[in-house]
């Protein structure tokens, strides 16, 4: 499979679910402001005041006109909302669609264990089942026919690792990943591209304690998964800097469909 690169600032349906966390505003931001006249934007999180201020952000940012700016609750609905707004833009001409499945805030909050099976059916529901739900309906979307589409997984290199105190999250993680990668497989030949990233480790993730009172290091864990003798010491990401690395291997540096790319792979942006 060849790599691929590919220039932005085309017109171009952007879906970014998961953007309440600072690594989500800053992707909408990024990819925004690279997109041309005549995009659209549909942002989706559980958080509606982290949306309506985002959403002011990007409208102070961007020249107006370019892109539209769109957002909706992270639910059910989401999906019918996606078609809705595609119904609408039937008259626009996108030569690319974009995906995003971000983390919201699971990505730097969530390191708690469901202790009951009702709490586990409902954790799985939010990490696995409604993004893939999503991301089934953007892609079989008639009004998408024939577009090149782009699919980024925000994924950690960690978490699909097994984990103490992360099970239920690890599982998930795994799964996705290797949904993903499927997907790859599966799209190939209709100009469907897939990258799962690997965002780094944000100052956003502190040291907590589980539900157990267990002490969670994120640095700790990483040490311990990588088996090393000394406790390896990663520099902190910024949301910016791992966005921008993400944008770089996009339209720089090249990528092969299905692959995973971690931050840490190189820090040359």
């Amino acid at each position: 499979m060849a790599a691929k690169r590919m220039d932005l600032n085309v017109p171009t349906f952007l879906v970014v679910s998961g953007s309440s966390n600072p690594l989500g505003q800053t992707l909408a931001q990024e990819l925004c402001s690279r997109l041309a006249t005549g995009s659209v934007a549909l942002l989706l999180d559980e958080n509606t005041e982290q949306l309506q201020a985002l959403t002011q952000l990007l409208n102070e940012q961007l020249q107006p006109g370019v892109v539209q700016i769109i957002t909706g609750q992270l639910d059910g609905k989401a999906e019918q909302l996606m078609e809705q707004i595609l119904q609408k833009s039937c008259s626009a001409h996108f030569e690319r669609s974009i995906i995003v499945h971000n983390e919201g805030d699971a990505a730097t909050h969530v390191l708690i264990e469901p202790q009951t099976p009702k709490e586990w059916s409902t954790y799985v529901e939010r990490q696995l089942m409604a993004p893939v739900a999503l991301n089934q309906r953007w892609l079989r979307a008639k009004q998408l026919a024939g577009v090149e589409k782009l699919v980024i997984n925000v994924t950690s290199s960690l978490q699909v690792r097994p984990l103490i105190y992360n099970t239920l999250l690890c599982s998930c993680k795994r799964a996705r990943d290797m949904y993903f990668r499927a997907m790859a497989a599966e799209e190939q030949r209709s100009n469907v591209h897939v990258l799962s990233y690997a965002a780094g480790l944000f100052k956003t993730h502190d040291v907590q304690y589980d539900i157990n009172g267990n002490i969670v290091d994120p640095e700790e864990l990483i040490g311990m998964v990588q088996k090393r003798h000394e406790k390896q010491s990663l520099p902190r990401a910024q949301p910016l800097q791992s966005t921008l690395k993400l944008i770089n291997i996009l339209e720089e540096t090249a990528f092969v469909s299905g692959h995973d790319v971690d931050y840490y792979d190189t820090f040359v942006l």
